[in-house]
């Protein structure tokens, strides 16, 4: 007679692991809520209940979902992306983890067979899709399909599986992929400005996101069904001034360590400087913003570290250009570096 502890069927070993994994994953919501705002700044509402939610959803022992599927919406610039990578990173250690598709390239009919495999009997069916062959490799991971209203409609069909029953089925191996494991978000700027406007008629929250729903049905961006499966729908909010000035100050600091450098310093009058000019493109939020501080500054970086500097400060020349000053060299002594 069969041992039942001798496990020699493998799709029953897999179920018990996935059961073991599930019940034991908790969530410290108040570190993951700091680890998410060190990087989106200007969204603080959005997170507050986005942690809650996964919070709440990973507790469960049993789920036939995904552990959250949310659609985020807002002008571009504003975060969406961003706090994918924040909840990839927190989550699961390193936002590596984090599969990633740009919907922009999912416009024809071949997207769908893109992301689940090209069938039996076709050239490359052994290579799986580029979404369920990764997922059946690692079944825990943040799913994010950005701008997703620019993808072929074939492709929201999958969702209604995805979303509805955490599972999709292979085309060539007929391999199942697990999505119970996984958050699966979904980002959009279609229609924000009647979006924007609904939130300044309405206050009540779920009259906000009836009226949203229905404004996104009846402008065709989304099917009923497949609005009707989202755990969440996020606003993202148009970045002010002031939080922009904080992400600044945030993407100086990541272009240094881009180049190994510590940042002891910046001219105030710099990050002004970046800031009028991210404001003549402000329809294009942060993501703008980063690409006139790299403008701006990378020249200096590569200055400093041609000095072999490891620590530096950023001040301007005579002629207002930014100019670097090396606060502490990389082969400087423990004692030379104190000194510095």
């Amino acid at each position: 007679m069969r041992n039942p502890l001798d496990i020699t069927d493998r799709n029953q070993l897999l179920a018990l692991l996935s059961a073991r994994d599930k019940a034991t994953v908790t969530i410290d919501e108040e570190s993951m809520r700091q680890s998410i705002l060190a990087r989106v700044r200007g969204q603080d509402r959005v997170v507050d209940d986005l942690v809650r939610l996964i919070r709440q959803q990973y507790a469960k022992v049993s789920r036939n979902r995904p552990v959250a599927s949310i659609l985020f919406l807002g002008p571009t610039g504003t975060g969406k992306t961003e706090m994918a990578r924040a909840v990839a990173e927190h989550l699961y250690g390193d936002e590596a983890h984090m599969l990633r598709f740009d919907c922009s390239e999912f416009t024809g009919e071949e997207g769908k067979t893109r992301l689940i495999g090209t069938p039996t009997g076709y050239v490359g069916a052994d290579r799986g899709g580029q979404l369920t062959r990764p997922m059946l490799n690692n079944p825990r991971r943040v799913v994010l399909f950005d701008e997703i209203e620019k993808a072929y409609a074939g492709v929201f069909d999958l969702f209604l599986s995805m979303l509805g029953e955490g599972r999709l089925t292979e085309q060539g191996s007929g391999r199942v992929a697990d999505f119970t494991q996984s958050l699966i978000i979904l980002t959009s700027n279609a229609e924000h400005e009647a979006i924007g406007r609904i939130q300044q008629q309405l206050h009540d929250p779920y009259e906000q996101i009836d009226a949203i729903k229905k404004h996104l049905r009846d402008s065709r961006v989304f099917r009923p069904e497949i609005l009707g499966r989202f755990d969440r729908i996020h606003v993202f909010q148009p970045l002010p001034p002031d939080v922009m000035a904080e992400i600044a100050a945030i993407k100086v600091v990541n272009l240094a360590k881009q180049y190994e450098l510590e940042l002891a310093w910046v001219d105030p009058g710099l990050m002004y400087e970046a800031l009028i000019a991210s404001f003549k493109v402000a329809d294009f939020g942060a993501r703008e913003l980063e690409r006139i501080v790299d403008a701006m500054f990378a020249e200096a970086m590569i200055d400093a570290r041609q000095q072999g500097a490891s620590r530096v400060a950023i001040n301007r020349d005579a002629t207002g250009r930014p100019m670097v000053e090396v606060v502490a060299h990389r082969n400087a002594s423990p004692k030379e570096a104190i000194r510095a």
